[in-house]
């Protein structure tokens, strides 16, 4: 049986060392300790503060929704 190929990149939830800017809004700063969002991107890690984090998701889980409604019309 073949391995089933994923979809989905790498990504965590992960507590902030530092401060840092968010990759999808440099006016949203994480600070030390905050909750994060991350998203393997090669070797690094794109670092997203929650509010971000969520339109992430939202986005993904539509585009899971129309890629699977497109299936069943198939």
């Amino acid at each position: 049986m073949s391995k089933i190929k994923a979809l989905l990149i790498s990504s965590r939830f992960a507590t902030a060392q530092r401060e840092h800017k968010c990759k999808a809004n440099s006016k949203h700063v994480i600070k030390s300790g905050d909750e994060r969002f991350e998203i393997k991107n090669d070797r690094n890690w794109d670092k997203y503060c929650l509010e971000c984090a969520s339109k992430i998701l939202e986005k993904a889980q539509n585009d899971l929704e129309k890629l699977n409604f497109d299936l069943k019309l198939k």
